[in-house]
């Protein structure tokens, strides 16, 4: 029985969270970037980004063979890593402009030989409340606490998650999570069986969105994962797992049974 230290989420606001949520969300756009400029081809059968387990950061799969970019979520903290390594540098968002932050990685670019003819701001995907330009500051000391929690959810949440990708894969649990930047979610997919109502279930945890305003765990197929248009049976909050004093083992049960539901409901 693996213990875990849930977020304490008494007393957050729930704008304040979804202000922190907003600012850690316009940090993981900066990694896409990143991603998405310097991609080899094929790349897009893949997530761009991955929860780093061992670090608990996420970062832009590795490009041009060396390279990456990690966010550190509670601190709001960059990084560039090179053959696997964090390098010097780090950028911390505090009262930086998402103008800075270009100003920040064009100089990262430059100093490490990088093309930066290459690198655009464009996003594969439509973000919404976005920063831009000089007009707004990234405040992660204002929003510390909040900031923290998302911080704290996603590691114990993704300890759970792994611990689940084993019993359902057989595979390593220390196999690297995916993240998908668009809806902001941390997990993995699974393959449904021919004839079923979707092609894939993905299981993960978020911090929160448009639908559910603390950080929750989920099941549900790729096309509700886009919306956060998840079944309530589906859905565990982190606040209720703290409540009930679930760890690793017995969380990981109860995705479990959902998925298990889940696949005999798709299969018809």
């Amino acid at each position: 029985m693996t213990s875990l230290e849930w977020p304490n989420l008494h007393g957050v606001d729930a704008d304040r969270l979804a202000s922190a949520r907003r600012l850690a969300h316009n940090a993981i756009h900066w990694l896409v970037r990143f991603a998405n400029s310097y991609a080899e081809p094929g790349a897009d059968e893949q997530t761009p980004l991955i929860w780093n387990a061992r670090d608990l950061v996420i970062e832009t799969r590795p490009f041009l063979d060396q390279y990456s970019v990690e966010l550190r979520v509670a601190p709001l903290e960059m990084q560039f890593r090179e053959n696997g390594a964090p390098a010097p540098h780090t950028l911390v968002l505090q009262e930086h402009t998402p103008a800075h932050v270009e100003a920040w990685a064009l100089v990262e670019l430059l100093h490490r030989g990088i093309d930066r003819s290459r690198f655009t701001k464009d996003l594969p995907y439509r973000p919404n409340d976005l920063m831009s330009g000089d007009h707004e500051d990234f405040e992660p000391i204002a929003y510390q606490q909040e900031l923290a929690a998302i911080d704290l959810g996603f590691r114990a949440g993704a300890t759970v998650i792994q611990a689940l990708y084993q019993r359902e894969t057989g595979e390593a649990s220390d196999a690297p999570l995916s993240c998908w930047p668009e809806p902001f979610q941390i997990g993995f997919e699974i393959d449904l069986a021919l004839g079923s109502g979707a092609k894939r279930l993905r299981i993960g945890i978020a911090p929160g969105d448009g639908v559910r305003s603390e950080p929750y765990f989920f099941v549900g197929t790729d096309q509700q994962a886009q919306t956060a248009g998840f079944a309530r049976e589906c859905v565990i909050s982190l606040r209720d797992a703290e409540a009930r004093g679930l760890d690793v083992d017995s969380m990981a049960a109860l995705l479990a049974e959902i998925i298990a539901t889940q696949k005999r409901r798709l299969a018809g």
